[in-house]
């Protein structure tokens, strides 16, 4: 695939995000973009990537900010929305029903499995080897770190960050900006944001 991609975070997930791009054939060239840092590798800022995305210097965005500033991810995404083109990456090796919708901006890691009539909303990062069960919703700027199991019929509000192997029984709800420790099970609608941790989930703080 001819196309380039433009990453805007140029840390450890950015450059997890470029590996795939680049190696599960979805774009043919990576550049980097980041309001922090500076190097090389790095093409400049925000403005900058604007700038660039109109002189046509790149095709498409992805935003590599990581699960520790998910309102900075969302915000991000927001301010740059209507300025250039998102595109989204969905590993080959994960099997996604025809059903299921899948927003821009996304990217979809290894060996994932998403049921039929789910909802992944935009600028969502699903780690390594989750499973999301049929008529789920997960909302924007969501985090799922690996082998996170969502069961049918879940909503998942907006900047949630679901912890590593993480289980969540059917028909559960949770609330915007909630964090969800390792290992935690949730067998009862979230709906104070906050962190959770335990079996079953219990407020931390």
């Amino acid at each position: 695939m001819n196309k380039v991609l433009a990453i805007l975070g140029a840390g450890e997930l950015g450059k997890q995000i470029a590996n795939f791009a680049l190696k599960d054939n979805h774009y043919s060239k990576v550049c980097f973009y980041d309001d922090f840092n500076v190097g090389e590798e790095i093409n400049g800022n925000t403005s900058d990537l604007i700038s660039d995305f109109n002189n046509k210097l790149f095709d498409e965005i992805i935003i590599g900010i990581g699960y520790n500033h998910l309102k900075a991810r969302e915000e991000k995404y927001l301010s740059l929305k209507n300025k250039v083109k998102f595109g989204k990456i969905i590993h080959s090796t994960s099997w996604v029903d025809e059903s299921a919708i899948i927003e821009e901006g996304c990217v979809i890691y290894p060996k994932c499995v998403i049921d039929k009539k789910v909802i992944i909303k935009h600028n969502t990062l699903l780690n390594l080897n989750c499973t999301i069960a049929h008529d789920t919703v997960i909302g924007s700027s969501c985090f799922l770190a690996p082998s996170v199991s969502i069961a049918g019929f879940c909503s998942i509000e907006r900047e949630c960050f679901i912890g590593i192997n993480t289980s969540i029984k059917e028909r559960i709800g949770i609330v915007s900006q909630t964090t969800i420790g390792a290992g935690t099970v949730v067998v009862k609608n979230i709906i104070k944001k906050g962190l959770y941790l335990g079996n079953p989930a219990k407020f931390i703080k």
